[in-house]
């Protein structure tokens, strides 16, 4: 994991803070279903469930449990658009209560600011147990794949 981004390293965490703060409802989606304001709490939702805010099953194939599945996870590829997403992350399934962009930004900015200051976090319902480093990649990685699908480059 050592070259990759991810939301430890200042760098990358200042630039992915950066492009969080300039979304705007300028930004259309280039794919799949949610609304900007959904996707930031899509976003959120996976941090509420790294700090065990929210609880989760175990869910998803096994291969994403899998040393292969999550080399694949944390590689460079890129994710396919319309992944398979955990329930609680579903905006689908579960009933997101919408604010306005800027309470939605501040929202996840706050929490990825929660994030970065704990040392020990939750199982993810798809791969299982990760270690600080693997989620700080997880969630670097979640976030540039939702910021390019608005058009933040």
């Amino acid at each position: 994991l050592g070259i990759m981004k991810n939301i430890l390293n200042e760098a990358d965490y200042a630039e992915i803070k950066n492009r969080i703060q300039h979304l705007s409802d300028t930004n259309t989606r280039r794919w799949g279903n949610l609304e900007l304001q959904e996707m930031l709490i899509h976003c959120t939702t996976q941090l509420q469930l790294a700090l065990g805010e929210i609880s989760h099953k175990q869910q998803g194939p096994s291969f994403m449990r899998s040393k292969l599945g999550k080399w694949l996870l944390f590689s460079t590829i890129p994710w396919p658009k319309g992944a398979e997403t955990p329930n609680e992350m579903n905006a689908g399934i579960a009933s997101f209560s919408v604010t306005d962009i800027e309470n939605e930004k501040t929202v996840l900015l706050n929490y990825l600011e929660k994030i970065r200051q704990q040392t020990r976090l939750k199982s993810h319902p798809f791969f299982g147990e990760l270690n600080r480093k693997e989620w700080s990649r997880l969630i670097y990685k979640h976030l540039d794949h939702h910021l390019k699908q608005f058009g933040s480059r």
